[in-house]
Parts: C-alpha cells; structure tokens; sequence
C-alpha cells in the first residue's frame, strides 16, 4: 500500500470476512484497486486492477502507458506519451519517445476492449530499460485482471507463496 492507504481503507470496500476466503482475488483486487471516491488515489504503486474493457477514446491508451510507468517507478523512461483513438472509424495508435527515440504502434480496434497486444510493447521496454522488473497479470476470470510490477525477485516470492501471477507478454 501507499501511503496515506492501510489495510482499514481496504476493508471499506468489503468486510474482513470476504478478504478471509480461499485464493487471492479479493486481497489482490482491493489492493490493486483506488479509493471509492475523488481524487480516485491507487492504493498500491505497482498494482492495478484492470478492467480490459475500457478504450473509449482519445487517451484511453495514454492512461494505460502512464499508468504502467507509473507502475515501473522510474524503470520505465517512457515520455511525451500520446495517443489517438477512434472507436467508431476503426483506428487507434499510442505513441511515446524512449531515450530519445519516437516509438508508434497501431492498435486494433474492438469495440472497447483493450488491444492486448499493447502491452508487450511495455514488457519489451522495461526489459531493456531495467532488466530486474517484470510485468505480471493475474487473471481474474472475467473481463479484468490485476497488473503488477515487480522485481524478479518478488516475483519469485509471490510464486513460492502460491499466488499465480504470471509474467506479461
């Protein structure tokens, strides 16, 4: 959790008992997920509940970028992150400048959901940019998924403690 979250804010949302069930869907679901209200804070730094269904427009795909840099805590140098989306005639790309260069990927349009082929664009950068961190998901079974980033090392922990996380491709 980030500061100024603790363990009680979580609990507003659902009671103890709910946290208390089998498996991590809920614990990490909370602690992926932001306040109920304005200013809409993360409670975590390098976790997201991601709701898949969510390009709408323009800077659907921005939010995505900056909120996995976000994420990376500095281990992503991504900058002048931009975008252009287009539901209705079918078009969308994201654009963002890495050491220097420009970078631009097309996305493919299917209604509002997600492109999921945008992310290995981030998990490819972050590789290059700080080899330590990994980009992980776990599935959820519905149309959201928790994202993380973490240090191999964590990761290795969270597999050992039963948590299936699996890396991002």
């Amino acid at each position: 959790l980030q500061p100024p979250f603790t363990v009680d804010d979580l609990l507003k949302s659902w009671d103890r008992e709910h946290f208390e069930r089998a498996g991590f869907d809920s614990v990490l679901t909370s602690l992926a997920g932001q306040e109920e209200r304005p200013p809409w804070r993360n409670h975590c730094i390098n976790a997201w509940h991601f709701d898949s269904e969510c390009i709408e427009g323009n800077g659907s795909y921005l939010r995505i970028a900056e909120r996995l840099k976000e994420m990376a805590q500095g281990s992503l140098p991504i900058d002048k992150i931009r975008d252009s989306v287009d539901v209705d005639g079918g078009t969308a790309w994201l654009a963002w400048e890495y050491r220097g260069q420009d970078f631009r990927i097309n996305c493919k349009i299917n209604e509002d959901w997600v492109d999921p082929g945008v992310f290995a664009h981030f998990v490819n950068v972050l590789a290059k940019s700080d080899p330590s961190k990994v980009y992980l998901y776990y599935d959820l079974h519905g149309q959201d998924c928790v994202i993380a980033c973490v240090t191999k090392a964590q990761f290795t922990q969270l597999k050992e403690a039963g948590v299936q996380f699996r890396p991002l491709t």
